[in-house]
């Protein structure tokens, strides 16, 4: 009684254990179908394979289309579906591995054949089960999936491979890149070039260091650049620097280095590019030469210029000394009769202009002209008295005086329309210089000069030539007292330079040409501004405007400004001119404290 009951819960326990298997079973095909993984067991014993319905769904057929009661028929509809390439290869992996299945897992790459002709990459793994002695092997299990889009993915990453390694050998930059470490994984042909090694594997893990250890310096530097860029993560762009080929020639590169960084944005590469600009480095050796050339020659001249500039300081000293003598001396007088001289000679000469253009106007070049047209509409007639060929000669030389005559009369007439114009701008300076010698006693006694009066003086000395360029001039001048103690001479030499200045800087095709004249009295001082809408000057020009030699016209003595400057402080006064720029006119400022 007691054995039925001890076998009866033995049965149960059994029993048990059995629904536990099969439950896990279930549970594990499950879980196998439903990560789409086709499944395959393969008997050693009795030589014949089982594989599960994915292991053929995933080829786009269903298991039913196999007699999977004979089991050795899918054993070879399995190598049937094998691609021609890849099947002795497969079929003799798999024998191979049965030789010695303890070495581990078995693995294959290969590709089967899908209901629709095409081909589906699959990725067979599996491993050899023994039986409970652990001695012989019993079966072989495993999965097959389908990698068919790792696959495709790997060929496209590999032909882009290809594609960018085609690129970079054939780019003239040296392009590399290099390890954390600083040594080179990849170098492009130019690279290996440029290092004169062989091949890229002669240079490959090797850093700067060992790639130029007879260019310590270089390589150094190469490194240190290197590091600095995968520690500090910063990019190095277009760096000059010079290393020396395999010939020792000297060759430069413009180089960056950026760094790149893995999937957690840690710098673990360094990309390099170098551009060889060695002949732009030449040229520009050879121009820093030829500028230290020119810069030698420039410097030579300049002492020259300096040593005449000195000399012509000096001769425009004398010549100022000897006319402050003059005027000393009282000799004004003969300037003016000079002056008068001059002034005659010059109207004599107009006069003789107008009566050689009245008797140009008497010269009828019409009769000329006749002339010619005469004798060409009787050419004709002439032909048969004196021949063709000297009636045709006599017209074209009539013609060609009437045309000579002609042009002479107009090249004349604008030569003497010219000399005219000069003639009167020769007067106009006449008349300028008389009114500085009119009423000079010979001494500069300092006494009372009122300004208003000198500004109206000027005015009308400079009506003609403002009226003849068309300036609009405006004078300002608020109600105050503007006298003070001077040269009356030295002023109204100061206010007709800085006028004509600003005339002489009006462009002769501005739209609107305006000077300006303010004058104001304020806190025990006299302002005159002279506001113009002229050509202007640049900051450069302002700084040395007032320098004893510096002129900004062609022929310009650099004196004017400096002197007004002089006589200006010579009565207590400040001088001072500025411009916004060129372009943007001028304004001159002049200050005297009342007196």
């Amino acid at each position: 009684m007691k054995d039925d009951i001890l076998s009866g819960r033995s049965i149960e326990k059994s029993t048990l254990a059995a629904d536990d298997l099969s439950k896990e079973l279930h549970k594990y095909k499950t879980l196998i179908r439903e990560s789409n993984t086709g499944a395959w067991e393969y008997f050693l014993a009795t030589d014949v394979l089982w594989c599960n319905d994915v292991y053929f769904s995933m080829l786009g057929r269903d298991i039913g289309d196999f007699n999977t009661a004979d089991k050795q028929k899918l054993k070879t509809a399995w190598a049937d579906l094998l691609h021609p390439d890849d099947k002795s290869k497969a079929i003799g992996g798999f024998a191979e591995y049965l030789k010695n299945p303890s070495s581990g897992m078995y693995e294959s790459y290969f590709r089967m054949r899908h209901l629709d002709n095409r081909w589906i990459w699959i990725w067979s793994r599996g491993r050899v089960l023994y039986d409970k002695d652990e001695k012989n092997a019993d079966i072989f299990i495993g999965t097959h999936v389908d990698v068919t889009a790792q696959k495709q993915s790997e060929e496209t990453i590999r032909q882009e491979r290809i594609l960018l390694r085609t690129l970079i050998d054939n780019l003239p930059d040296v392009i590399y890149i290099k390890d954390a470490e600083a040594r080179k994984i990849i170098a492009n042909d130019a690279d290996v070039i440029s290092i004169g090694a062989e091949s890229e594997a002669a240079v490959i893990g090797k850093t700067d260091m060992e790639l130029f250890p007879e260019n310590i310096n270089i390589a150094l530097r190469g490194y240190e650049d290197d590091m600095s860029v995968l520690k500090e993560g910063r990019s190095i762009l277009n760096k000059e620097e010079f290393f020396f080929d395999s010939s020792g020639n000297k060759r430069w590169l413009l180089t960056s280095k950026v760094p790149v960084c893995d999937e957690f944005g840690k710098v673990n590469r360094l990309l390099g590019i170098g551009h060889d600009i060695t002949a732009r480095k030449q040229a520009e050796e050879m121009l820093n030469a030829l500028n230290l050339e020119l810069s030698q020659q420039s410097e030579e001249l300049s002492r020259q210029a300096a040593d005449l500039k000195t000399l012509n300081e000096q001769l425009s000293q004398q010549k100022e000394q000897e006319l402050e003598k003059a005027i000393a001396q009282g000799k004004f007088e003969i300037a003016s009769e000079v002056l008068h001289d001059i002034g005659n000679a010059i109207v004599g000469f107009g006069a003789h202009l107008s009566r050689i253009s009245r008797a140009l106007e008497q010269n009828k070049i019409d009769t000329i002209k006749n002339l010619g047209a005469f004798l060409k509409a009787q050419q004709s007639l002439l032909s048969q008295v004196l021949g063709a060929d000297k009636a045709t000669a006599l017209v074209t030389i009539a013609e060609g005086v009437a045309k000579t005559q002609g042009d002479n009369r107009a090249e004349i007439d604008t030569s003497i329309t010219e000399l005219l114009n000069i003639i009167t701008h020769i007067q106009e300076i006449l008349n300028i210089q008389r009114q500085f010698v009119r009423g000079h006693g010979g001494v500069h006694e300092r006494k009372p000069v009122n300004l208003v009066n000198i500004i109206d003086d000027c005015k009308s000395m400079l009506f003609a030539s403002f009226d003849k360029h068309g300036i609009h001039f405006n004078i300002k001048i608020k109600p105050g007292t503007y006298v003070i103690k001077g040269d009356h001479t030295k002023l109204m030499q100061v206010i007709l330079n800085i006028l004509k200045n600003s005339l002489e800087a009006m462009p002769f095709d501005a739209p609107e040409k305006n000077i300006t004249l303010a004058m104001d009295a304020y806190d025990d001082l006299i302002e005159l501004k002279l506001i113009d809408n002229g050509s202007g000057f640049d900051e450069e020009t302002n700084i040395h405007l007032c320098e004893r030699g510096f002129t900004t016209k062609k022929s310009g003595t650099g004196l004017g400004l400096y002197n007004c400057r002089s006589i200006v402080e010579s009565h207590m006064g400040s001088f001072e001119i500025k411009s916004d720029g060129p372009g943007l006119g001028a304004v001159t400022t002049i200050k005297f404290a009342l007196q």
